[in-house]
């Protein structure tokens, strides 16, 4: 007599053909995604050195089709790979370029009520700011100011904007 197994537990371990098309598309977007990026960015990616060397070659396609075949290999050679690990990365580059984003418009933010409020802005900058140099920033604030009124090109405006940029560290209320 045959022995009798239960086909369904034996059917819950196997992923269905949707399943495994589903996510060798993930990998191929994910491949393409990679190919698209600097390549400072993907070279600092926990990746193996052929799919380095695979990312490499994309600049060198000038062919679409060709370039859609070359990103399918990617895609492939992404399923030796740690993909967590890698859109984690991915992901955690993202916070840090929106955190910088945010910085830079907060610099901007100060540079205009500085120009636009004068000293009352640049002691609510002080609070917020207290590792500032207060005479360097009034010194600044005056040029920038100064240059203003006289229509002339930017330069101190910038100056303090770089300031503002490399040296506040802003303290959260």
């Amino acid at each position: 007599m045959i022995d009798n197994f239960d086909e369904h537990d034996d059917f819950e371990h196997d992923k269905s053909k949707s399943q495994i098309k589903k996510e060798l598309l993930e990998l191929t977007a994910l491949g393409d995604k990679l190919a698209k990026l600097p390549k400072h960015q993907w070279q600092a990616l926990p990746i193996s050195d052929t799919l380095k060397h695979a990312l490499n070659e994309v600049s060198k396609i000038n062919h679409h089709i060709g370039l859609k075949r070359h990103i399918k290999y990617i895609g492939k050679l992404l399923r030796n790979e740690d993909v967590e690990a890698i859109e984690q990365q991915l992901l955690q580059d993202n916070q840090q370029h929106t955190l910088e984003v945010q910085r830079e418009k907060l610099c901007e933010h100060w540079r205009n009520r500085l120009l636009q409020e004068g000293d009352d802005a640049t002691f609510e900058l002080l609070q917020a700011a207290p590792n500032l140099d207060r005479q360097q920033l009034r010194q600044l604030v005056r040029n920038a100011t100064k240059e203003q009124q006289q229509d002339k090109p930017p330069k101190y405006q910038r100056e303090l904007y770089r300031y503002l940029r490399d040296n506040a560290q802003f303290q959260s209320p």
